[in-house]
């Protein structure tokens, strides 16, 4: 969909697009993370900051019972940590 389809659509300056591509860049996996769904859940957490539980299960479509050893392991690893009911990215 275009601009001229939908007017609610803002075009961002070119300038403010690399601003925010900037601001949203992932740095490389640590190498402790081994599998495919700690990863997942990782550069989610590293791209949004923050997420709760039920944010991660709507957004990567997993289930709540995976999600809570794969969070723990995160937060055992020092990469994440549980405050106040969510998640919280730890830039290392």
């Amino acid at each position: 969909m275009s601009f001229d389809e939908n007017p609610q659509l803002v075009p961002v300056p070119p300038h403010e697009t690399a601003a925010v591509e900037a601001e949203r860049s992932v740095d490389p996996l640590p190498e402790t993370l081994s599998s495919s769904q700690t990863k997942l859940v990782y550069l989610y957490l590293q791209l949004q900051r923050v997420g709760t539980v039920e944010e991660l299960r709507d957004t990567l479509g997993m289930k709540v019972i995976t999600l809570y050893p794969v969070l723990e392991h995160l937060v055992d690893l020092e990469l994440v940590r549980h405050e106040d009911g969510r998640y919280v990215y730890q830039p290392t």
